[in-house]
């Protein structure tokens, strides 16, 4: 069984919606999407390490992402 928040009227219009665009702006709307989505990633960092530095910050991203292992010096 499926779990969702949206109603299966709003899931229509948005299904109507993505039908309705073009591979371009599917690609934007999924290119921002991800923006959106590593920034509030990242907003927890930041909310977690106040005393850390935009590259420590970026780092850890990047392991928590990518690489459950520690990144390797430089990176």
């Amino acid at each position: 069984m499926e779990l969702s928040d949206t109603s299966p009227e709003i899931e229509a219009m948005q299904s109507r919606i993505h039908d309705s665009m073009t591979g371009e702006q599917r690609l934007l709307l999924a290119l921002e999407l991800s923006y959106i989505t590593r920034e509030l990633a990242k907003t927890g960092l930041r909310d977690e390490h106040p005393d850390w530095s935009e590259q420590q910050i970026d780092r850890e991203f990047l392991r928590s992402v990518f690489a459950p292992a520690e990144l390797p010096p430089g990176l």
